[in-house]
């Protein structure tokens, strides 16, 4: 007897060209996962007869949908395609500024541009930058990678150290890798095909129409990073062969840990995180039909961006944002240890109050919403902005 194992179970995805239709053989990709729960679900139809024998007629099947979720130990590129599914738009590069005076200051620390705007050029609040073209006792500021905490037309604040530089010119600036955000218009709606594939009892399970519900991601104390992808569809197909043929790799780097990055809150780089949460819902939805056991669709509706961020507590600084309705940035910076970075800013965040917990230290939780940020412009006009440095 042949017993199937998940080590030789391969779950792969392609987007799909036309909502619940097969992609291409080609091209897929596989799962680097923890677990997944994707399958198949019915909706019970059961009969409400009163009869004398006091025995229940029998129920019916109603509508199919599919939904679960997949878990990752969350790591560079591995999960980029879903990420820009949840937010409705590609992945895309900022254009690199040069030629750029600017004065660098350590005491602030920030770099202020004599003409031009940073907003304009789209920059934004979270944004990782390098600068090149500094020289002499500033060489120290280039190609160092920046996270940019605070920001106007002419002044970049960010969180790192900087070597002062009084008005160097013919300055250049870049934005490594690709950004994505909420947009203001042009919303994708991206559908995937899912298959598992149980090599040893030859089954092949194909899940068709299926949108990204949400995602969320687990930042606890001096452990890894998690990211949970929940996905809601339309169908599931069987076969007794692999659909996709020769998926690629899963890819990605080593797995992202919450020691090495930052934690900025309200454009100060805390020292007392224990742990950060965040939800990125796209409000998923199925609807039911006359006639037809599948949804239609699967509907999105509003993006809501909201999580949890915990701190030991040594003032009152947090309580006052909530007590005060303060509005207040929210940056998490990862880095992979070899160059590369992550990050998850919202510029615009208010805190909704939370708990307290600790048999020694105090720790105080904090839930917390996101919202656009109406100072801002293109991306940081966002509720939240995604970057990968290591995307080409």
């Amino acid at each position: 007897m042949t017993i199937q194992t998940n080590v030789l179970t391969r779950v792969a995805r392609k987007k799909e060209a036309t909502f619940g239709t097969l992609p291409g053989a080609t091209g897929a990709r596989e799962f680097r996962r923890i677990s997944d729960g994707i399958a198949l679900k019915k909706n019970k139809i059961q009969s409400n007869a009163i009869q004398s024998n006091a025995q229940r007629p029998m129920a019916r099947h109603g509508g199919r949908t599919v939904d679960g979720s997949v878990n990752f130990e969350f790591a560079l590129g591995s999960i980029e395609d879903l990420l820009a599914s949840i937010v409705r738009r590609d992945w895309t590069a900022v254009a690199p500024l040069s030629g750029l005076t600017v004065t660098a200051s350590a005491s602030t620390p920030n770099f202020v541009r004599s003409a031009g705007s940073w907003l304009t050029d789209g920059l934004a609040v979270g944004m990782l930058v390098k600068f090149s073209g500094f020289t002499s006792g500033a060489a120290a500021n280039n190609g160092k990678l920046y996270t940019v905490i605070g920001l106007t037309a002419t002044d970049l604040n960010v969180a790192e150290v900087v070597a002062p530089a009084a008005s160097a010119a013919a300055i250049g600036l870049t934005v490594p890798g690709k950004i994505t955000y909420i947009p203001e218009t042009g919303h994708t709606n991206d559908s995937y095909m899912i298959e598992k594939w149980y090599s040893a009892v030859s089954e092949s399970l194909r899940f068709t129409g299926q949108r990204i519900a949400s995602v969320k991601f687990g930042l606890n104390a001096d452990d890894k990073v998690t990211a949970e992808v929940a996905f809601m569809g339309q169908d599931r197909k069987k076969d007794v062969t692999a659909y996709y043929t020769n998926p690629a790799a899963p890819g990605g780097g080593d797995m992202l840990v919450t020691p090495s990055g930052l934690a900025v809150i309200n454009g100060v780089a805390s020292k007392v995180c224990t742990n950060f949460s965040l939800d990125i819902n796209g409000n998923a939805s199925v609807g039911k039909v006359v006639g037809a056991n599948v949804t239609p669709d699967v509907f999105m509706d509003m993006i809501d961006t909201s999580g949890q961020i915990s701190v030991y507590y040594e003032n009152g600084t947090m309580d006052d944002y909530f007590d005060q309705e303060q509005q207040i940035s929210l940056i998490s910076r990862l880095d992979d240890g070899i160059g590369g970075a992550f990050v998850m800013a919202m510029p615009a965040v208010k805190v909704f109050g939370g708990t307290e917990s600790g048999d020694k230290e105090i720790i105080r939780q904090y839930d917390f919403t996101a919202g656009p940020n109406a100072a801002g412009t293109g991306a940081g006009k966002s509720t939240i902005l995604l970057q990968d440095t290591t995307l080409s």
